[in-house]
Protein backbone atom coordinates (compact mmCIF):
# COMPACT_ATOMS: atom_id res chain seq x y z
CA UNK A 1 0.00 0.00 0.00
CA UNK A 2 1.63 3.19 -1.38
CA UNK A 3 4.41 3.71 -3.88
CA UNK A 4 6.88 6.03 -1.94
CA UNK A 5 10.58 5.67 -0.72
CA UNK A 6 9.39 2.43 1.25
CA UNK A 7 6.33 1.58 -0.88
CA UNK A 8 8.60 0.50 -4.15
CA UNK A 9 11.23 -0.88 -2.31
CA UNK A 10 8.92 -3.72 -0.67
CA UNK A 11 7.30 -4.47 -3.49
CA UNK A 12 10.72 -4.62 -5.34
CA UNK A 13 11.57 -6.97 -2.67
CA UNK A 14 8.32 -9.30 -2.27
CA UNK A 15 8.83 -9.86 -6.36
CA UNK A 16 12.75 -10.26 -5.88
CA UNK A 17 11.25 -13.35 -3.22
CA UNK A 18 8.67 -14.86 -5.95
CA UNK A 19 5.64 -13.02 -4.58
CA UNK A 20 3.02 -11.62 -7.14
CA UNK A 21 2.74 -7.97 -5.97
CA UNK A 22 -0.06 -5.25 -6.72
CA UNK A 23 1.03 -1.63 -5.13
CA UNK A 24 -2.18 0.53 -4.73
CA UNK A 25 -1.60 4.28 -4.37
CA UNK A 26 -4.27 7.22 -3.64
CA UNK A 27 -2.19 9.19 -5.63
CA UNK A 28 -2.33 9.53 -9.57
CA UNK A 29 1.23 8.59 -9.92
CA UNK A 30 3.76 7.20 -7.84
CA UNK A 31 6.29 8.58 -6.16
CA UNK A 32 4.68 10.20 -3.04
CA UNK A 33 6.69 12.77 -1.07
CA UNK A 34 9.94 10.83 -2.04
CA UNK A 35 9.04 11.94 -6.18
CA UNK A 36 9.30 15.61 -4.86
CA UNK A 37 12.11 15.29 -2.75
CA UNK A 38 15.54 16.18 -3.70
CA UNK A 39 17.24 12.89 -4.10
CA UNK A 40 19.42 13.26 -1.17
CA UNK A 41 20.13 9.63 0.24
CA UNK A 42 22.04 9.83 3.84
CA UNK A 43 23.15 6.15 4.03
CA UNK A 44 26.06 5.00 5.52
CA UNK A 45 28.15 2.37 7.57
CA UNK A 46 30.31 1.24 4.46
CA UNK A 47 28.76 1.70 1.01
CA UNK A 48 30.20 0.92 -2.24
CA UNK A 49 30.23 4.85 -2.66
CA UNK A 50 32.27 5.64 0.45
CA UNK A 51 34.75 2.78 0.04
CA UNK A 52 35.41 4.03 -3.84
CA UNK A 53 36.46 7.65 -2.18
CA UNK A 54 38.29 6.33 1.06
CA UNK A 55 35.66 6.99 3.49
CA UNK A 56 36.10 4.85 6.84
CA UNK A 57 32.75 4.06 7.93
CA UNK A 58 30.76 0.53 9.42
CA UNK A 59 27.70 -0.20 11.02
CA UNK A 60 29.48 -0.15 14.38
CA UNK A 61 30.55 3.40 13.36
CA UNK A 62 27.17 4.59 12.36
CA UNK A 63 25.66 2.76 15.21
CA UNK A 64 28.28 5.15 17.52
CA UNK A 65 26.69 7.95 15.89
CA UNK A 66 23.02 7.33 16.10
CA UNK A 67 23.44 6.32 19.88
CA UNK A 68 26.51 8.94 21.18
CA UNK A 69 24.47 11.34 23.30
CA UNK A 70 27.55 13.66 23.27
CA UNK A 71 26.83 14.38 19.82
CA UNK A 72 24.26 17.56 20.28
CA UNK A 73 22.41 19.81 17.84
CA UNK A 74 22.85 23.49 18.16
CA UNK A 75 19.90 23.99 20.68
CA UNK A 76 22.37 20.90 22.91
CA UNK A 77 19.70 18.21 22.31
CA UNK A 78 21.45 15.24 21.34
CA UNK A 79 19.84 14.14 17.67
CA UNK A 80 18.71 10.86 18.80
CA UNK A 81 18.10 11.23 22.57
CA UNK A 82 15.33 9.08 22.27
CA UNK A 83 15.56 6.87 19.57
CA UNK A 84 15.22 2.84 20.65
CA UNK A 85 18.76 1.45 20.02
CA UNK A 86 17.70 -1.83 18.93
CA UNK A 87 16.02 0.03 15.76
CA UNK A 88 19.22 2.41 15.19
CA UNK A 89 21.09 -1.05 15.50
CA UNK A 90 19.09 -2.50 12.42
CA UNK A 91 19.26 0.98 10.45
CA UNK A 92 23.33 0.78 11.02
CA UNK A 93 23.53 -2.79 10.25
CA UNK A 94 21.49 -2.08 6.70
CA UNK A 95 22.13 1.43 5.49
CA UNK A 96 24.50 -0.21 2.86
CA UNK A 97 23.24 -2.81 1.48
CA UNK A 98 19.92 -0.68 1.06
CA UNK A 99 22.31 1.64 -1.03
CA UNK A 100 23.42 -1.37 -2.92
CA UNK A 101 19.65 -1.90 -3.21
CA UNK A 102 19.00 1.31 -4.76
CA UNK A 103 21.89 0.89 -6.87
CA UNK A 104 21.24 -2.20 -8.45
CA UNK A 105 17.58 -1.39 -8.96
CA UNK A 106 18.73 1.60 -11.33
CA UNK A 107 19.11 4.51 -8.64
CA UNK A 108 21.55 6.93 -10.48
CA UNK A 109 23.51 8.50 -7.76
CA UNK A 110 26.32 11.76 -8.73
CA UNK A 111 30.05 9.92 -9.30
CA UNK A 112 31.10 12.34 -6.72
CA UNK A 113 32.44 11.94 -3.21
CA UNK A 114 29.61 11.02 0.21
CA UNK A 115 29.04 14.49 1.60
CA UNK A 116 27.56 16.52 4.55
CA UNK A 117 24.64 18.84 2.51
CA UNK A 118 21.03 18.17 2.69
CA UNK A 119 20.38 17.84 6.31
CA UNK A 120 21.17 18.42 9.98
CA UNK A 121 23.62 16.54 11.43
CA UNK A 122 23.90 14.18 8.55
CA UNK A 123 27.53 12.39 8.74
CA UNK A 124 28.33 12.85 11.89
CA UNK A 125 32.15 11.17 11.61
CA UNK A 126 31.44 10.18 8.21
CA UNK A 127 30.23 11.79 5.14
CA UNK A 128 27.18 9.53 4.18
CA UNK A 129 24.94 11.65 2.47
CA UNK A 130 24.37 10.53 -1.57
CA UNK A 131 22.45 12.58 -4.21
CA UNK A 132 20.89 11.46 -7.32
CA UNK A 133 21.64 12.94 -10.93
CA UNK A 134 18.71 15.65 -11.14
CA UNK A 135 18.48 15.99 -14.81
CA UNK A 136 14.86 16.15 -15.73
CA UNK A 137 13.07 19.33 -15.96
CA UNK A 138 9.71 19.83 -14.40
CA UNK A 139 6.81 18.48 -15.88
CA UNK A 140 4.64 15.28 -15.56
CA UNK A 141 7.29 12.77 -15.15
CA UNK A 142 8.81 15.38 -12.96
CA UNK A 143 6.14 17.52 -10.58
CA UNK A 144 8.96 19.53 -9.19
CA UNK A 145 12.03 18.93 -11.63
CA UNK A 146 14.29 17.67 -8.69
CA UNK A 147 16.24 14.69 -7.26
CA UNK A 148 13.26 12.84 -6.31
CA UNK A 149 12.59 11.63 -9.93
CA UNK A 150 15.57 10.10 -10.23
CA UNK A 151 15.14 8.28 -7.06
CA UNK A 152 11.37 6.80 -7.64
CA UNK A 153 11.18 6.56 -11.41
CA UNK A 154 14.26 3.84 -11.60
CA UNK A 155 12.31 1.91 -8.45
CA UNK A 156 9.09 2.50 -10.34
CA UNK A 157 10.31 0.87 -13.88
CA UNK A 158 12.55 -2.02 -11.97
CA UNK A 159 9.41 -2.71 -10.13
CA UNK A 160 7.22 -3.20 -13.00
CA UNK A 161 10.19 -5.27 -15.03
CA UNK A 162 9.75 -7.90 -11.49
CA UNK A 163 6.16 -7.72 -12.73
CA UNK A 164 4.73 -4.93 -10.44
CA UNK A 165 1.47 -4.31 -11.07
CA UNK A 166 -0.02 -0.96 -10.23
CA UNK A 167 -3.19 0.23 -8.96
CA UNK A 168 -3.22 4.57 -9.00
CA UNK A 169 -5.84 6.43 -7.95
CA UNK A 170 -7.01 3.66 -5.49
CA UNK A 171 -7.70 4.13 -2.03
CA UNK A 172 -7.25 1.03 0.22
CA UNK A 173 -9.68 1.30 3.36
CA UNK A 174 -10.13 -2.36 3.91
CA UNK A 175 -8.35 -5.82 3.05
CA UNK A 176 -10.49 -9.12 3.35
CA UNK A 177 -8.67 -11.96 4.04
CA UNK A 178 -9.44 -15.48 3.95
CA UNK A 179 -8.76 -17.31 6.85
CA UNK A 180 -6.96 -20.83 6.07
CA UNK A 181 -9.32 -23.56 7.25
CA UNK A 182 -8.04 -25.17 10.65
Amino acid sequence: IGSGAAGLPAAIRAANQGASVIVVDANYDIGGHALLSGGNVALGGGTSAQKKYGIKDSPDILFRDLTDWSIVESNGMPDYRYNDRGIQRALADNEAATYEFLVENGVPFADRIPDTRGGHAIGISAPRENHTVSNTPPGLESPSGSGGTNLMRPLEASARAKGVKFLLNYHMDVIFRETPPS
